[in-house]
């Protein structure tokens, strides 16, 4: 999914539907102060049809990671989550903030930013997308994860996968490794089909083995029915990694050692940082919420997209979220 078809999605008709839902719902004093937290999909739509229902509100969107709020990177590898541009929200009279949010005082109804700022809310809407999930696996450490990219939501990670994938030999094998609870399982699969057709492309005499380390077989259906050259291992046939050397390009799984030349390596993920760190998460590390994505942790919050325990993780899943919010 592309920032411009993301756009497209977000007409002057679909914002008018959304401004009007949020009209009808969202209980704001007039000038009231909305806090919109994370600028990915879900986040961006509802800064937008907050401000288009209620323009006198003053409706603040704070993003960390000015590259989410940039035109999509030409790469095979975007975001599954990549947002509208900065100058579209800035255009339809959203603020914008370039900054991390590092707390959140419910009882104070403030958060505090990591520049030192602090911001004072009526309402407050988190949508903070997801990070990798620690994983107890000898060898996975901070060097392997540079080296073996996950690149999903990354810019930055997905041009080294595309750097490792250059420097691959021409008879190379290159290692895609899904964990078992991966999110965004349709992006998943097209994944596979990326780095499939990049090897027929570049490296045709290339292979590629795919470690899933979930039991459910649709991934690699989906995948092999769409003619993906590649060998697909799951649970107890090699999908499981124990251990991992990457400076000699070993994977130790539950069937035996693997030797890779390049490696995709993908990790669980878990609810954004500042969900965990704001008390919106549970043992899970996803946010419980109600239908409509009220917290059940945190009276007031609104929690938005993948962050969401029953989350669909893609991006139709995040609007969703959003027209879901306005609703409840």
């Amino acid at each position: 999914m592309t920032g411009s078809s993301i756009r497209n999605r977000l007409t002057r008709r679909s914002m008018l539907t959304l401004a009007g839902a949020a009209a009808l719902t969202l209980s704001l004093p007039s000038r009231g102060r909305a806090l919109v937290v994370g600028g990915g999909a879900a986040g961006a739509a509802l800064a937008l049809a907050l401000k288009a229902a209620q323009p006198a509100t003053s409706v603040l969107l704070i993003e960390r990671d000015p590259t989410r709020l940039s035109p999509v990177p030409a790469t095979a590898f975007a975001a599954p989550g990549a947002s509208v541009t900065l100058e579209t929200l800035r255009a339809h009279g959203v603020e914008v903030l370039l900054d991390e949010v590092i707390g959140i005082d419910w009882q104070a109804a403030r958060i505090a930013l990591f520049s030192g700022r602090s911001e004072a809310f009526d309402r407050i809407c988190v949508a903070p997308g997801t990070m990798p999930r620690p994983e107890d696996i000898p060898g996975l450490g901070a060097a392997a994860r540079f080296a073996w990219p996950a690149a999903w939501g990354s810019a930055r990670e997905a041009r080294r996968l595309m750097a490792a994938l250059g420097a691959m030999p021409e008879r190379g094998h290159l290692v895609l490794r899904l964990p078992a609870d991966v999110s965004h399982r349709t992006v998943a699969a097209e994944r596979a089909m990326t780095l499939g057709k990049w090897l027929a492309a570049n490296r045709p005499e290339a292979r590629m083995t795919v470690l899933d380390g979930s039991t459910d077989p649709v991934l690699k259906h989906a995948a092999l029915s769409a003619g993906l050259s590649c060998e697909w291992f799951g649970p107890g046939a090699g999908g499981i990694v124990l251990s991992v050397d990457a400076g000699n390009g070993r994977i130790e799984t539950d069937a035996g050692l693997l030797l890779a030349d390049a490696v995709n390596f993908v990790t669980p993920t878990m609810a954004g940082e500042i969900a965990g760190r704001s008390g919106l998460t549970d043992a899970s590390g996803w946010c419980p919420c109600d239908a409509s994505g009220v917290s059940k942790l945190r009276a007031g919050a609104l929690v938005l997209g993948d962050a969401r325990a029953e989350a669909e993780r893609t991006v139709d899943g995040a609007l969703r979220s959003v027209r879901a919010s306005l609703k409840g």
